[in-house]
């Protein structure tokens, strides 16, 4: 197993962190900042965590999930107002748009979720309601070149190797779609998800999909991960303060999970800053 990409740089603020993001056009993209490039960014809060997806952490197994979506699809339809149709049979768009939401639940997947954001991967990586951030242990933001990691995939034989698809695509469904057991190899794909969450929209949302192998490779594990990735660290001392800048630019928890949930929290903040309570 290959090592993981070391860290480029350790940041400490915003302006150090979109520096960082600046150099690395340059670096996995081969082209100078200023340049038409798209990269893919995921915030963890550790440095120490693999680019591996939730199916296949803690003892669990690719295998499993024709046993997590059937559970899943039994217990939550009472409590879906527009629920998709069964996956299984019924072809590849009804099985996917289970799949997003099992991924947006917390349910186990092969999807790894990234962001077309740059802020909104630091947020998460520096997010205080994270149970995994550690105080004396740095947070990382990845950043990723998706058109470089599809160059493993020839989907069509009239496009470029790199092309970005759609996961309903046949084309792709063919590499990773349901039931596909001997995937032809064992890298994940970046792909464009379906839309079926407020959460996707609102955090630009995009995936790269694991095959449904055996056991899967985390993706800084391949040895030419380094060709597509970079590994930016986040100073643990600083991610109070780069939570703050980042709320001061606003991204909140509210603008990423536009949610109801979530709307208490965002009052309790705007009181705090407006200095309403009088805490003397």
């Amino acid at each position: 197993m290959a090592q993981a990409p070391q860290c480029v740089r350790r940041i400490e603020s915003v302006e150090e962190y979109l520096a960082a993001v600046d150099a690395a056009f340059g670096a996995i993209c081969g082209l100078p900042a200023g340049s038409s490039c798209e990269l893919w960014f995921r915030g963890q809060a550790q440095i120490g965590f693999h680019l591996t997806p939730s199916i296949a952490r803690g003892g669990r197994s690719p295998a499993l999930e024709v046993v997590y979506l059937s559970k899943f699809k039994s217990l939550s339809i009472p409590y879906v107002q527009t629920s998709p149709a069964f996956p299984l049979p019924g072809g590849a768009p009804p099985y996917w748009s289970w799949l997003f939401l099992m991924q947006h639940y917390g349910v186990p997947t092969r999807l790894l979720d990234w962001s077309r954001d740059a802020l909104t991967a630091l947020f998460f990586a520096t997010d205080p309601a994270d149970p995994a951030r550690t105080r004396g242990i740095d947070a990382a933001v990845w950043v990723l070149n998706p058109v470089r990691l599809n160059t493993a995939f020839a989907f069509y034989p009239f496009l470029q190797p790199g092309y970005i698809p759609n996961v309903e695509e046949l084309a792709f469904n063919r590499h990773f779609g349901p039931g596909r057991e001997d995937p032809a190899t064992d890298k994940p794909a970046a792909a464009i998800g379906p839309l079926n969450s407020t959460r996707i929209v609102a955090q630009r949302g995009v995936f790269t999909v694991f095959p449904q192998a055996p056991s899967l490779t985390p993706l800084d594990q391949f040895d030419d991960s380094a060709d597509y990735l970079q590994k930016i660290c986040v100073a643990w001392e600083s991610f109070d303060l780069i939570h703050t800048r980042l709320q001061h630019y606003g991204i909140t928890r509210l603008t990423l999970f536009p949610e109801i949930e979530q709307v208490a929290g965002e009052i309790a903040l705007q009181v705090q800053q407006e200095g309403i309570l009088d805490t003397g």
